[in-house]
């Protein structure tokens, strides 16, 4: 099976798991990215909730996904900068703001299994962490 099709069938198989554990999630495969829309964000944020956006890199799952996006116009309630914030990016055809954000790679251990080894939805667990404490 060629590469392309080895991601397209892998990425078939994560879209069950992702949707179980974020109804409000999809996995753009033109764009290679995934994308939650509407996720709640605590206090301290200028808004009360935003899109998230990760990219999934070509060679998923032996190279893990990196960083986390969200609205462009995302600060802090007080009108500052986000701590680890990377600036606006363009992922998907639309402005982004993008955060910092990696598992170690000691961490990720994907399997043939995606239920069974790390995944998408492990990914975008761990990365929805960066917006618990607005900073």
């Amino acid at each position: 099976m060629t590469e392309p099709n080895r991601l397209a069938v892998r990425l078939a198989q994560e879209e069950t798991l992702l949707r179980q554990a974020y109804p409000g999630a999809r996995i753009d495969r033109e764009s290679l990215v995934v994308v939650l829309s509407g996720h709640q964000l605590p206090a301290g944020w200028s808004h009360r909730e935003t899109d998230v956006l990760f990219q999934i890199p070509p060679n998923y799952p032996a190279g893990q996904p990196d960083n986390i996006c969200a609205r462009p116009d995302l600060t802090l309630a007080n009108g500052g900068t986000p701590g680890n914030s990377q600036g606006v990016q363009v992922h998907a055809g639309k402005r982004w703001l993008q955060f910092s954000y990696y598992v170690d790679p000691g961490d990720w251990r994907p399997d043939a299994d995606p239920a069974a080894g790390s995944n998408l939805a492990e990914y975008l667990t761990g990365a929805l962490t960066r917006f618990q404490e607005a900073d």
